[in-house]
């Protein structure tokens, strides 16, 4: 049997096709996963960079959660700390003329070897007043922080706010590691 050399072009041209064909077929799959794999390994790649970049400022992170370890309260083993936080707040409050309304102690968390109370507040103030209460919280460091804030306009009173905030304070327990 002989081709002429218009079947064998035709012949040659419908391989080629095939060929593609089954090449995009099973190439695309193993494509996906090829891309995949890329952009996994670049991920990897820029978390490897940030994680040696925090193992050369290991030192200095050490030292700085020393000198904030350092700061903290500690109290005695025991020793119920909501009476002593719950005046703290309510001294902090009153040198700003910012009015607690209600004060809520949540139940001591252990988180490591620290330990924290929140304390849910409902509060009615000025806005300066707020700003400063806020401000004074801030100020005394890692030792008090405020998780959370809201705040609402007083009805038929123009200027006073109302809300409430919760307040987390660290310290530690003498006799923890």
């Amino acid at each position: 049997m002989n081709l002429t050399v218009r079947e064998q072009r035709l012949a040659l041209i419908t391989l080629v096709v095939v060929l593609l064909g089954l090449g995009y077929v099973l190439g695309e799959s193993r494509y996906g996963a090829w891309r995949g794999h890329r952009q996994e390994r670049a991920v990897l790649q820029r978390r490897r960079t940030a994680a040696e970049q925090l193992l050369e400022r290991g030192g200095d992170l050490e030292q700085r959660l020393q000198q904030l370890r350092e700061t903290l309260p500690v109290y005695p083993r025991g020793m119920d700390v909501t009476a002593q936080l719950l005046r703290r707040l309510q001294q902090v409050a009153d040198e700003h003329d910012f009015l607690l309304l209600r004060r809520e102690p949540e139940p001591e968390r252990v988180i490591g070897d620290l330990f924290e109370l929140a304390i849910s507040c409902t509060w009615e103030g000025e806005l300066s007043a707020l700003v400063h209460f806020l401000y004074a919280l801030q100020a005394q460091g890692a030792i008090v922080d405020v998780r959370q804030l809201t705040v609402a306009p007083v009805q038929g009173s123009p200027g006073r706010l109302r809300g409430t905030v919760t307040v987390d304070f660290a310290y530690s327990r003498e006799g923890e590691p």
